[in-house]
């Protein structure tokens, strides 16, 4: 984990400097689902730091897919929350976790902008090197990026509902970020759909350290071969999120 918070540190550095001079951004699969030029060299820089410290290990990233061989994986998002970063919204980051024989071990995401890195390793919760104190006031929090218009219409929207009664709800469009904040304690909850494994490995570790929880659906295979969900809480939240996985679940395997 030394090693992915000096890339993402480094990466970081470029990623501020190509916010700061107004990128241009192209679809990808969708409108919605945006890339820069950077995404790209971004990944392209992580991947070389991380193979070079690691060579028996392999780098899958979003941008440029599956390089190396080794039983160590990591999964790389060079800029989580691409549709913020083009338009200028300081919301978004770097994000990385480590996959050990199946089993995430590690992650790390880093807000170029704010200088915040979060750390997940050896089941312990850091942000800049200290440990996270918790905010929680008021109802619960959800960070979801989730449109009923549009993911909810062939699914249980009257238990989405109940599950969702009485929280605030955020949409800040990066699930990376969200995952963190939620392990940082500055939200209770977080679910989205439509993610890879790079979105979510380093969260999921980071959520878990904190003495969270993280459920993905509709299982908790992280996949690269097709778009999944998933639902993450803080301390004290899990029968509210175990509410809001079982609503969500069938909706999402029919997708």
């Amino acid at each position: 984990m030394a090693t992915g918070e000096r890339a993402l540190l480094r990466v970081g550095a470029f990623v501020r400097e190509r916010f700061h001079a107004s990128p241009v951004s192209r679809p990808k699969s969708s409108e919605h689902d945006r890339v820069t030029e950077a995404d790209g060299l971004a990944e392209d820089m992580i991947r070389r730091e991380l193979l070079t410290a690691h060579p028996a290990s392999v780098v899958i990233g979003e941008e440029r897919g599956e390089h190396g061989t080794g039983r160590v994986r990591w999964y790389v998002d060079p800029i989580d929350g691409t549709y913020n970063f083009a338009r200028g919204i300081p919301l978004f980051c770097l994000s990385l976790g480590v996959v050990l024989d199946g089993t995430v071990l590690g992650g790390c995401v880093y807000d170029p902008i704010r200088d915040e890195m979060f750390t997940a390793s050896e089941g312990v919760l850091r942000v800049n090197g200290a440990t996270a104190t918790r905010r929680g006031q008021g109802p619960p929090m959800l960070l979801t990026d989730l449109a009923p218009c549009r993911s909810w219409t062939a699914g249980p929207t009257d238990a989405v509902t109940a599950a969702l009664d009485g929280c605030d709800i955020r949409r800040i469009g990066s699930s990376a970020l969200a995952l963190a904040w939620v392990a940082a304690g500055r939200a209770d909850l977080a679910a989205n759909a439509n993610v890879y494994a790079w979105d979510v490995a380093g969260g999921q570790a980071l959520v878990t350290a904190a003495g969270g929880g993280y459920t993905g659906l509709p299982d908790e295979r992280l996949r690269t071969d097709r778009q999944g969900g998933f639902v993450a809480w803080g301390p004290g939240y899990g029968e509210r999120a175990q509410r809001l996985a079982d609503a969500l679940r069938p909706t999402l395997a029919a997708a």
